[in-house]
């Protein structure tokens, strides 16, 4: 009774110890997430699109941005929009709860700029639960801290499949 015994929880163990490991493996994958952003505006002329990859498990310490901010009319693309003088900025924040942890913004003049950067990369703060997503567009023609307009703000979560509206 007593070998039956060792053997049942032999086998316990080993599938517990098996169970730990592929959890622990699966969690310490990153969670890569598609995103698209557009300008708002009827032509779509600024827009940035690309992964965030969310890096550890809950809670998330980093996020890594790759992907590309685009202002239009670029040369070659067959688009039938005009240059309107504005150029686009894409920003990019890191939230934990409604507390801002990191951000970043790109700046494109009718061209395509490629992304790569980590956001909280440089904080001690844990826990980004949701990164937001803006693309503005702003006049060449008058200098002003303010953009012209902006379209709406899109919110990625690393559990979601696609943005959420804020």
């Amino acid at each position: 009774m007593t070998r039956a015994f060792l053997r049942a929880a032999t086998a316990l163990a080993a599938a517990l110890l098996a169970t730990t490991v592929m959890a622990g493996s699966a969690t310490a994958s990153p969670i890569s997430q598609r995103f698209s952003v557009p300008s708002g505006d009827t032509c779509t002329y600024g827009y940035t699109e690309g992964v965030l990859e969310w890096r550890s498990a809950a809670p998330t310490v980093a996020v890594r941005l790759t992907g590309v901010v685009v202002d239009r009319p670029i040369a070659n693309e067959p688009i039938a929009c005009r240059d309107d003088r504005r150029y686009t900025i894409a920003t990019y924040v890191a939230y934990a709860g409604e507390i801002p942890i990191d951000r970043a913004a790109q700046r494109v003049d009718n061209a395509a700029l490629r992304l790569d950067f980590v956001l909280g990369s440089n904080t001690s703060v844990a826990g980004i639960d949701r990164v937001v997503i803006q693309v503005c567009r702003a006049s060449l023609d008058r200098p002003s801290a303010a953009p012209d307009y902006c379209g709406r703000e899109y919110t990625f979560r690393p559990v979601s499949i696609g943005p959420i509206g804020s």
